[in-house]
């Protein structure tokens, strides 16, 4: 760089006047002319000067200017800081001496945005670091905006997954509805169809509950809805096993690849469990707590049946159950022994 620059420029443009909120990094080892662009771009923007032959680099600037001695000494933490600052265009700007840009290597050239021969004009200087400056005001803009429609995004897909979970959770009680007993329902059968596995249906029924609530009131009746359920979730331990509220103060337990005496197994459990909570029903005939009762129903999904078959077959075996006196299993015959 010149020692005495052609200083064209005697009063500073009118829209530099407002530029201090950008800040410029000035690398040149040359000391007069450190000085020279310090008085120069010190009038316009916030300057922060890198002294010494281990420089502190940090990420609080949006432009670098540097000269080649500068730039051979530090090629390498250049690239870092382009690397660092990736995707956001962090603009560096090269003062050299004509006769010496055909010396940079390719891998220099890569980490230079801009370059200005020696000796420079303060016009084109200020013009050529605006323009570098425009440009990473835009991409810092764009980054932001960005960052806003991920933000937008990962939002949209969290409230998409609360109204999922919303559709296919029962709102009192906080298992699986309705509409999800019969999604899983569905897919278990075909599931079955294709491995020739078996696929138990467990539908149970709290005893007395209309005598629960006129006795307790429906605050407590749903309190009891949400404890079955609680015990219901507690018994079923595989992945793949459902328990969902049917309907009311009806429920159903989906069992894929499972026999009736595993699946009779987890309903003396669920049994057992609900007695140890015992939640008190004065007015059951049955007992001085709540009680369920259950139909079960086995089948290896095959045709010509469907699911609406073995709903059939475990609601008749509950049927029985209350018919029979409550408080108890009943185990559905095979599909193709039912009238």
């Amino acid at each position: 760089m010149s020692h005495d620059w052609p200083l064209s420029l005697s009063n500073p443009p009118e829209d530099l006047g407002h530029q201090w909120q950008y800040r410029i990094l000035l690398g040149v080892d040359h000391q007069q002319n450190n000085r020279l662009l310090a008085a120069l771009l010190g009038q316009f923007y916030s300057l922060q000067i890198l002294p010494g032959p281990s420089p502190q680099w940090g990420q609080t600037y949006d432009l670098c200017i540097f000269d080649s001695l500068f730039f051979s000494r530090h090629t390498q933490e250049i690239a870092e800081q382009r690397r660092a600052a990736s995707p956001v265009f962090l603009p560096f700007l090269l003062l050299a001496k004509q006769t010496h840009l055909p010396l940079l290597t390719v891998a220099q050239r890569q980490q230079v945005d801009d370059v200005i021969t020696i000796p420079v004009d303060q016009t084109e200087l200020l013009m050529r670091v605006e323009s570098l400056l425009r440009t990473r005001q835009q991409s810092l803009k764009l980054s932001a905006m960005l960052a806003q429609e991920q933000l937008l995004e990962q939002q949209l897909q969290a409230d998409n997954q609360i109204l999922q979970k919303m559709a296919t959770q029962d709102g009192l009680t906080g298992i699986a509805n309705r509409r999800a007993f019969d999604e899983k329902l569905a897919y278990e059968w075909k599931l079955g169809r294709r491995e020739r596995s078996s696929l138990v249906l467990v539908l149970c029924d709290v005893d007395y509950f209309k005598a629960y609530n006129d006795t307790y009131g429906h605050v407590l009746g749903d309190q009891c809805l949400r404890a079955i359920a609680g015990v219901l979730n507690t018994v079923i331990r595989r992945p793949a096993d459902m328990a969902a509220r049917y309907g009311g103060e009806e429920f159903a337990l989906i069992l894929p690849n499972t026999d009736t005496e595993g699946a009779l197994h987890i309903v003396n459990r669920l049994r057992r469990t609900l007695q140890a909570r015992a939640i008190p029903h004065q007015a059951s005939s049955i007992r001085g707590t709540i009680s369920l009762s259950f139909g079960l129903a086995e089948v290896i999904p095959t045709d010509p049946f469907d699911t609406s078959d073995l709903v059939r077959a475990a609601d008749a075996a509950l049927y029985c159950a209350k018919t029979e006196g409550r408080d108890r299993v009943i185990v559905a015959p095979p599909l193709d022994h039912q009238d």
